[in-house]
C-alpha cells in the first residue's frame, strides 16, 4: 500500500522553523528519486498528526537520507499513533531517528518510554541559522568591521574582474539550472561527485515546485559566478544548495552572493536565513547561530 503522504499537510510541525523538510511534497519527491528500493515506507498517524517512517531490515528510521533532509519534525498530535506503533514493532528493531530540532525530541521520548524504552537524545550536529534584523544596514553593523569591510571589497573586486553584478533568479528548470550543475560537477573532493545523474533528476523536480528557486549571481556577460538553491517560506529563506566558479575562489562569489540574499530577505520582512546543516566557517562569519539537531538510538 502506497503511504498517504498527504497526512504530512494535515497539521502544524511540532518543531517551528523546519521549512519544507518535514512536508509532503518534498519528502514524496525525495522517495521518489533516492530512495532506498528496499526500504518500506509508512505514514504514521491520522488528519490530526503525522510522520513519516521508512523500514529497513536493519531497523526503523525517519524517512529520507540524512544527508538530503535537514530538519525532522511530526505535525501535529502523533502521540498515540507513535507508541501504538511502537508497540506493535517487533522487539528487537533498532530504531534510529536524527535531525531533530529540541522542540521535536520530547513527543518520541515520551512515546518510547509508554512502551518501556529510556531514550537519551544526544546531539549530533547542528543547524546555522542567522535571525534577521529589521533593516540591512543593522545586519551589517552586527557583522563587524572587519567582515562588513571584506565583503564590500570582494563585491568590488569581482565585479572589476568581472563586471557588473546582477542577482537573477529562476523557479523552473533551465540554461541556469544546467549552470548550477556544472559548477557543481567541478568543485572539488565530495561536492564535486554529489549531482550524480539521480541528484540532476531530483534538483530539477524539486525546482518545478512551489517555494523553491535558483538564485544566481550573473557577471558583465551574463556569466554565472555562483548560485543558491534555496526554499522561501513566510518565515524565512532556507539555503539548501550552492555552487560558485572555482576559478573565482579567491574573489568569493558566493560570499558576494550570499550578502545580497540576505539582504532581499531583511528587506522581505523573513524571521531568519537558514543556512540548514553543516559547520561550514562562512555560515558563522556572516552571523548565524548554531542550532542543536538532536538524535536517538533505541532498540525495542
Amino acid at each position: 500500500m502506497n503511504p498517504d503522504w498527504s497526512l504530512l499537510d494535515s497539521a502544524m510541525p511540532l518543531a517551528p522553523l523546519v521549512g519544507p523538510f518535514v512536508r509532503s511534497p518534498f519528502l514524496s519527491l525525495l522517495e521518489r528519486h533516492s530512495a532506498n528500493p528496499k526500504a518500506i515506507r509508512h505514514i504514521v498517524g491520522t488528519r490530526s498528526g503525522a510522520v513519516a517512517f521508512e523500514r529497513l531490515d536493519e531497523g526503523l528510521t525517519l524517512s529520507g537520507p540524512e544527508n538530503l533532509v535537514d530538519y525532522r519534525s511530526p505535525v501535529g498530535n502523533v502521540s498515540s499513533s507513535l507508541v501504538e506503533m511502537f508497540e506493535q514493532t517487533h522487539s528487537g528493531t533498532a530504531i534510529r531517528l536524527d535531525s531533530l530540532p529540541i522542540e521535536a525530541v520530547g513527543v518520541f521520548v515520551r512515546a518510547l518510554g509508554s512502551v518501556g524504552i529510556d531514550a537519551e537524545p544526544k546531539e549530533h550536529e547542528s543547524a546555522a541559522v542567522l535571525h534577521l534584523p529589521a533593516t540591512f544596514d543593522d545586519y551589517m553593523a552586527a557583522i563587524g568591521k572587519k567582515e562588513r569591510h571584506e565583503i564590500r571589497r570582494k563585491g568590488r573586486r569581482l565585479s572589476e574582474e568581472s563586471g557588473e553584478l546582477a542577482v537573477v533568479s529562476s523557479d523552473l528548470p533551465g540554461p541556469a539550472l544546467v549552470d548550477f550543475f556544472r559548477l557543481h560537477q567541478q568543485a572539488a573532493g565530495n561536492k564535486g561527485t554529489f549531482m550524480t545523474s539521480q541528484m540532476v533528476a531530483f534538483f530539477s523536480e524539486l525546482l518545478k515546485m512551489p517555494g523553491w528557486q535558483l538564485d544566481a549571481l550573473r557577471g558583465g556577460q551574463g556569466q554565472m559566478l555562483a548560485a543558491v538553491f534555496g526554499y522561501t517560506d513566510s518565515d524565512g529563506f532556507y539555503l539548501y544548495n550552492s555552487a560558485y566558479e572555482t576559478r573565482l575562489h579567491r574573489l568569493a562569489p558566493g560570499l558576494v552572493l550570499l550578502n545580497r540574499l540576505i539582504e532581499r530577505s531583511i528587506d522581505a520582512g523573513h524571521h531568519v536565513f537558514d543556512f540548514l546543516k553543516g559547520d561550514e566557517t562562512y555560515k558563522y562569519r556572516m552571523g548565524a547561530e548554531p542550532r542543536p539537531l538532536f538524535e536517538m538510538e533505541v532498540v525495542l
